[in-house]
């Protein structure tokens, strides 16, 4: 429930900031699955995004996931952009210059969140010390106080509003993340042998993580505790009731200290080179959506999702029809995924899917199909790629004749990625693009001494 929420959404001031062309966004509303195929929407989508252009030196991208509503993720993309995109970085001359903004951004927001909260709060805690004055038993108050209790549901309910975040900020050629709760970020470059690699730059707050189970457990809180219970993530913006509000949640109350915390992680400056293809940005419930397909570790799902981009980009003639091409993939698989655990009777661990938000920033991945050359009101169609231009402040790709085959994708593994990843960077994933043709009809042309002298096919 979302009573305090302000239902006449207003516009928001970075809706007038330039919108990157650079980037490709797909979307898909979260959806509630019936036993008999059908399908329905459970709620008004959470999600927030931001792909917009600030100078020639600076761009942002941004995906928020809302958690039991959407208030602290529609504010904070505001206030986060407007701690970024007002002229701070102008004086930012370091990586950790700029690392401490993207920080300091991140604690405004978690402030005003406390701030706005503290009337609600108090109102909670006058509801408490009344009901507890009378000295009554739980029964007796839910028998002469039942308007009260749905008060003070509703503001538990408030209360528990908080948001995923993942933040991609380019300033002067080099790239900075920050993320706390599900929502992630990859970054895809190709190696010396023109190898797509992936690599999760962000770190996924939830029981996955190894590392948050066991700070959980520090607590005094055990797996059971968190069984069938919508704990969204370990880590984020807002939700006062599993933080400082935690002593009233049934299955964190036992914790000895606040078992959701507020501490994003920051990286960067990574500096965008040739060898950089394009920058991921994933929701909370796409995340969500590859692990119940893909289950097991985070990589394998990214590795599947990278390979989607890939043989999207080779289909597509726009950045928007390749991110949402692949959203549309991935929603059917996930809803296909649980029609199959439903017809072979099996155990189902989900019956819904969140939103899904899938944010692409390229740099100079090829995209065979795409339109250029609109600004000379032609229609003409290149089967080649916008390049990296060296000279360029923000990193932006500028058209250029450069043309690649991409044939093999693989994962490697970052210094931040989720802890206890075994997964094998070295293995390969099966290409895409299918030879036999070429090769048989060069053999054919071999054999007639028709191959051109002055290529060499060998």
């Amino acid at each position: 429930m979302e009573s305090m929420q302000n239902n006449n959404r207003t516009k928001s001031w970075t809706d007038d900031l330039k919108v990157c062309n650079q980037t490709g966004v797909g979307e898909a509303i979260n959806q509630i699955y019936k036993d008999d195929g059908r399908r329905c929407e459970g709620y008004e989508s959470r999600d927030k995004k931001c792909l917009c252009i600030s100078d020639n030196n600076t761009s942002l991208y941004a995906i928020l996931s809302g958690h039991n509503g959407v208030t602290v993720a529609e504010n904070a993309l505001q206030e986060m952009a407007a701690e970024l995109l007002l002229g701070q970085l102008n004086v930012c001359n370091t990586d950790e210059a700029v690392k401490e903004l993207i920080r300091q951004s991140f604690m405004s927001v978690e402030k005003g969140y406390f701030d706005s909260i503290n009337p609600h709060v108090a109102t909670k805690t006058a509801i408490q010390l009344h009901l507890s004055a009378d000295g009554m038993n739980q029964y007796e108050i839910s028998q002469q106080f039942e308007n009260v209790l749905q008060k003070l549901d509703s503001l538990n309910n408030a209360l528990s509003v908080g948001s995923s975040a993942v933040l991609g900020l380019i300033h002067r050629s080099h790239l900075y993340l920050g993320n706390i709760g599900n929502c992630r970020a990859l970054l895809c470059k190709t190696d010396e042998h023109d190898t797509l690699t992936v690599t999760q730059l962000s770190v996924d707050h939830n029981l996955l993580n190894a590392e948050e189970a066991a700070r959980l457990f520090r607590l005094g809180l055990m797996a059971q505790n968190f069984e069938g219970v919508p704990l969204y993530s370990t880590r984020c913006i807002g939700n006062y009731l599993g933080k400082a509000g935690y002593k009233d949640c049934n299955f964190l109350s036992s914790a000895t200290a606040e078992p959701v915390i507020f501490e994003p992680e920051i990286v960067g400056g990574i500096q965008i080179t040739p060898a950089c293809r394009f920058l991921v940005l994933m929701s909370s419930g796409l995340c969500r959506a590859l692990h119940e397909i893909f289950p097991g570790d985070a990589s394998t799902g990214n590795r599947e999702l990278v390979r989607m981009i890939s043989e999207e980009f080779q289909n597509q003639s726009t950045l928007g029809g390749v991110a949402q091409s692949v959203v549309h993939r991935i929603v059917q698989a996930h809803h296909d995924t649980y029609m199959q655990l439903v017809e072979e009777h099996r155990s189902v661990t989900f019956n819904s899917r969140d939103d899904v938000t899938l944010l692409i920033r390229n740099f100079n991945y090829a995209l065979p199909k795409a339109f250029v050359n609109r600004k000379s009101g032609g229609n003409r169609s290149l089967n080649s790629t916008t390049s990296f231009s060296s000279t360029s402040s923000d990193a932006t790709p500028t058209e250029g004749n450069y043309s690649t085959i991409h044939t093999n994708v693989s994962v490697t593994s970052s210094n931040i990625t989720q802890p206890g990843n075994h997964y094998d960077p070295n293995r390969r994933i099966r290409s895409h693009v299918d030879f036999s043709d070429f090769y048989q009809r060069v053999e054919e042309a071999r054999k007639r001494g028709a191959l051109p002298s002055n290529i060499e096919f060998d």
